[in-house]
């Protein structure tokens, strides 16, 4: 069957106006041969935000913005509408997102996907956030620091202005003197700080002599602490604890007067009492001494049967 002439410009007419329109949509972002849902997400301000720019979820595409219009003609609020891939779902409680790429202001669109398990239905109005421009940004994260510089500096100021005030020219010149002073003590000084290097020169010297001698004496302490560890000393201060523990308990004897010598140390009339007899016994022996005749009476040839008077 052969084709007409006419019917043969009229498919390649059509086929050329389908890739018109297809080219046209694609510059607007929109791809009529991929099939997306769409949703929308309401701005007082979209800081330039243009159509066919990108929209991303975790740094991933997921579509593009098809359309902006103001709402019902009103300048304060602008309806963007972006289209999402169909094999995508979108929580309930997701946020779009206008946020900067780059220092030059150009803008896309962060889908901040929610934990929601209920999905967002075609053509659902999501909440919308502008993240504001760049510039806005860094200048918000740069305010507190400048502050803050602001602040230092009028400390260093002051801290500069007390001391100029300190340091006036009277005080620069006690300063002055003060240095020079000082300089005068390490001058006479000097030669005593000599002879005291010298000195532990000769210390340090006679210590490296004498170190030998130091270590045989370490030596011998070292000796003497074993010896000393390995004696039986455990059981001489036991024995001294017994001794001590012993006497203690003969002197609370004494004290509460329980025997013979504790009656005489504690009691006055057992005192009293001994006193007497040796008094009366050196009565005795001094009457003995005076009279012996009084005591004794013998004779060689016998007693002649009379008593001393």
């Amino acid at each position: 069957m052969k084709i007409r002439k006419e019917a043969k410009i009229g498919f390649i007419v059509t086929l050329v106006i389908a890739v018109v329109i297809w080219g046209f949509n694609f510059l607007k972002g929109k791809n009529i041969f991929t099939v997306s849902r769409q949703y929308y997400a309401v701005f007082s301000n979209i800081g330039g935000l243009q159509e066919s720019s990108i929209v991303s979820a975790n740094g991933y595409t997921i579509g593009l913005v098809s359309e902006i219009q103001f709402v019902h003609g009103q300048t304060s609020k602008i309806i963007v509408e972006i289209s999402i891939d169909r094999q995508f779902s979108i929580p309930s409680n997701s946020v779009v997102e206008i946020y900067s790429t780059d220092f030059m202001g150009t803008k896309a669109v962060n889908m901040i996907l929610g934990d929601s398990n209920i999905p967002s239905k075609e053509n659902d109005t999501l909440s919308g956030r502008f993240d504001g421009d760049l510039s806005v940004l860094v200048t918000k994260k740069l305010l507190p620091i400048k502050e803050k510089g602001e602040r230092l500096i009028e400390s260093v100021d002051s801290v500069m202005a007390m001391l100029r005030h300190t340091f006036n020219p009277q005080t620069q010149a006690n300063i002055q003197q003060g240095v020079a002073s000082l300089e005068q003590i390490i001058v006479t000084q000097r030669k005593r700080v000599s002879i005291i290097m010298e000195n532990l020169q000769d210390i340090t010297e006679n210590l490296k002599k004498s170190n030998s001698q130091i270590t045989n004496t370490l030596d011998n302490l070292s000796n003497f602490s074993d010896s000393l560890s390995q004696s039986n000393i455990k059981t001489t201060i036991q024995s001294a604890n017994n001794l001590i523990a012993e006497t203690d308990l003969l002197m609370q004897k004494l004290n509460k007067s329980q025997g013979t010598v504790g009656k005489l140390i504690n009691e006055d009339s057992v005192y009293i009492s001994l006193e007497k007899t040796i008094q009366d016994l050196d009565a005795l022996l001094l009457d003995l001494k005076a009279n012996p005749k009084k005591y004794v009476n013998f004779s060689v040839f016998g007693s002649s049967g009379k008593k001393s008077k």
